[in-house]
């Protein structure tokens, strides 16, 4: 089995190739430092949010397993019972914090 590629343009070899743009005609253009100083700012304010973001994700993870610690005993037949609530707290803070790592 082969494949065969069916093109509507002829591919006359005779046919010249030309770039589309001269890099010669078209001049460098300096950004424009006052716009580049507010984009670093608002990249710099992302940046402190996302950070916030996972300094609390890691902290209330560290909360909620404490919590599920400090509800966890044993009975009498030394069964251990714990609650499952702040275990789930704890994972989602956790997906918060690694969301957090990840986009930053």
């Amino acid at each position: 089995m082969s494949l065969v590629l069916v093109s509507s343009d002829s591919s006359a070899p005779d046919q010249k190739t030309t770039p589309a743009t001269d890099p010669g005609a078209t001049p460098m253009v300096r950004p424009d430092p006052a716009a580049l100083a507010e984009k670093n700012r608002q990249e710099e304010r992302v940046l402190k949010k996302r950070f916030i973001g996972m300094v609390l994700g890691l902290v209330f993870a560290h909360v909620y397993v404490a919590l599920a610690l400090a509800y966890s005993y044993m009975d009498d037949h030394n069964h251990l019972h714990t609650c499952w609530l702040p275990l789930l707290g704890a994972f989602i803070c956790g997906m918060i914090f690694v969301f957090h790592v990840s986009i930053s």
